[in-house]
């Protein structure tokens, strides 16, 4: 569903439009980062597709730590039933030269959460941000691979890394849309929210082990984010989404395509505010 992101994007991209500042969760976090690095959406786009065709070449089942975890053995357990670390490595590679969040080209924020200390992670280029009386552990120049892998890494699917006594898993464990993060990066910008993150409802019958673990983590931030009752955007884009699974390879470009219709459809708004506000700042 994260592909939807892409089409929002691009879509701006083509109207010569470019955020003042990005904030990001899990796949949005990864396309957040692209974006900051300046790296151009036909490029993403075009990588995402090779990935939906073949994606057995980059998410490797954790079969060394998985044997760990089960035997319990001298060996490092597992985190997570697959690794993203040959996803996160090809998604770099279109911004070769890039190495640390130090190098993002625009104030960005993707979101993460530690398991061991139980708090909230922002990976930014920005120090002084901080949201929510600086509950969170904001955490800069580090390493792209590790800010990328760590918003990622769904509970229980993908390979939670380590980090200096971190263990650092989906930013959607705490928010799944990144709001406050937005507006602090830019408390002037109109704020565009893309909302990728509600399930609809599906058949019973069609639930997996993967849809058990996502849609239980979607039902827990969706709560959570009512109970926070946090800022609300200046616009909410909610590309249609329906009848996707979680791995949706199958429908990578329907979902491209969802957001660029959605964001189509949102333009006239955002250019009426483009011409009081000038450029949006992206959640």
């Amino acid at each position: 569903m994260g592909a939807a992101h892409l089409g929002v994007l691009h879509f701006l991209q083509t109207r010569g439009v470019r955020a003042s500042a990005i904030a990001g969760t899990s796949a949005g976090g990864l396309i957040a980062s692209l974006y900051a690095l300046d790296v151009p959406m036909p490029s993403i786009i075009t990588l995402g597709s090779k990935v939906s065709r073949h994606p057995a070449d980059y998410f490797h089942l954790n079969v060394s730590g998985l044997f760990h975890e089960i035997w319990r053995s001298t060996g490092r357990p597992a985190t997570g039933l697959l690794t993203s670390a040959h996803f996160v490595n090809a998604l770099l590679r279109l911004s070769p030269q890039a190495k640390t969040t130090a190098q993002w080209l625009l104030p960005t924020v993707l979101t993460s959460v530690d398991l061991i200390k139980m708090v909230p992670v922002a990976f930014t280029n920005v120090p002084q941000a901080t949201v929510g009386s600086g509950r969170w552990h904001v955490m800069v120049q580090q390493p792209l691979s590790l800010a990328m892998q760590a918003t990622m890494a769904l509970p229980g699917l993908f390979a939670a890394p380590r980090h200096q006594n971190q263990v650092l898993v989906d930013g959607g464990t705490a928010d799944t849309l990144p709001i406050d993060w937005a507006e602090a990066l830019d408390p002037s910008a109109f704020v565009v929210a893309v909302d990728v993150a509600t399930p609809v409802p599906v058949q019973a019958n069609s639930v997996g082990l993967v849809d058990v673990m996502s849609r239980a983590e979607a039902f827990a931030t969706d709560a959570l984010s009512r109970l926070r009752a946090g800022p609300t955007p200046h616009l909410t884009i909610r590309p249609d989404t329906a009848n996707t699974p979680f791995f949706g390879f199958a429908d990578y470009m329907r979902l491209v395509r969802s957001g660029w219709v959605a964001m189509e459809k949102a333009w006239p708004t955002i250019e009426r505010h483009l011409a009081a506000t000038g450029p949006p700042v992206s959640g």
